[in-house]
């Protein structure tokens, strides 16, 4: 079986620090690139909480560790469903918190797969527009339904807030006029859409004109920014003394989010007591491990393209004192 490339690898073990009769999270599973480094570090006992939106992902990731001779003793829970419900499957399962978290954000390269055309995720392979993690989730609309019913200002300003695209106004304009002629079905008719609004000199760089749209109308489609707000809040407070979440961002928008709520959560205050506005970090319950994020190395770029626009932060509860 085909299985995704995790990046940052040594860094997420280092921070995660996985011990034999933990409980760990892993809330965007995949296909288990991490997760079952994670697994095979909780030398056979422990428990492993692996969450997917996608069904068709968490079913890889569920192959993938049920068939390792290490997560024998393990306590696997594995579900089809997004992280910010963690809180809530930690109460069923009589746990209190989790010892670590990792949250690797943005799409699977397997959802662009060649074989996965029916997913919708890619122009590369013709397909239909769905775009969805999981089209039975409940609220949420498919990239045909917004690309053909979606407001010609909204669109324009997704585009620009999401994907910083020059040419916002011109791909929203004439999304509605060939709308009006036929509905916009295929990945690939949206594609050539989104072609002809840039200038020719633009068409054929490294990257295709289409790649922002179809970026976000994926990130629209599946609520992706609304589950990075809610989903950190939920993991962040789930963590016990000592834990640890990392998160890997890919997207602008994600990292913006991260920060803030790493920032809300573990940033020194303003001291009152102190008339030059001194800061302190009293009364403090979590420690951001850096001011920036962590970008990976010209190695790790080379070895996996796909890593170049990575950044990694990282927030632990701290111990409670004695």
């Amino acid at each position: 079986m085909q299985y995704h490339e995790p990046v940052f690898v040594a860094e997420v073990m280092k921070r995660l620090r996985p011990q034999p009769g933990a409980i760990f999270c892993d809330g965007t599973i995949g296909s288990a690139g991490h997760g079952s480094l994670i697994v095979s570090a909780l030398g056979g006992r422990g428990t492993f909480i692996g969450l997917d939106r996608d069904p068709a992902m968490l079913e890889r990731a569920r192959t993938r560790l049920e068939g390792m001779q290490e997560a024998n003793g393990v306590r696997l829970i594995l579900e089809a469903a997004k992280y910010e419900e963690l809180p809530a499957i930690l109460k069923r399962e009589g746990l209190t918190g989790v010892n670590g978290i990792l949250l690797d954000l943005g799409i699977n390269s397997l959802h662009v797969a060649h074989d996965a055309a029916e997913r919708g995720f890619s122009f590369s392979h013709d397909g239909p527009l769905d775009g969805r993690f999981n089209p039975n989730e409940p609220g949420t609309q498919s990239v045909e339904s917004l690309v053909n019913n979606a407001a010609e200002a909204d669109i324009a300003r997704w585009l620009f807030e999401y994907a910083d695209e020059r040419f916002a106004r011109a791909i929203a304009r004439r999304i509605v006029r060939e709308r009006a002629v036929q509905p916009i079905r295929t990945t690939r008719q949206l594609a050539e859409i989104v072609a002809l609004c840039y200038p020719p000199k633009l068409r054929h760089g490294s990257l295709h004109p289409a790649t922002r749209t179809f970026q976000t109308f994926r990130i629209v489609a599946n609520d992706e920014l609304g589950c990075v707000e809610r989903g950190i809040r939920a993991c962040i407070e789930s963590l016990l003394p000592g834990g640890t979440c990392v998160v890997l961002s890919y997207h602008s928008g994600e990292d913006r989010i991260t920060k803030r709520l790493f920032d809300e959560y573990g940033s020194p205050r303003p001291d009152p007591s102190n008339l030059y506005s001194a800061t302190t970090t009293k009364g403090l319950e979590y420690r951001v491990e850096k001011r920036g994020a962590l970008k990976p190395s010209d190695a790790e770029i080379a070895s996996n393209p796909r890593a170049r626009s990575a950044r990694l932060r990282a927030i632990t509860r701290l111990e409670v004192a004695a």
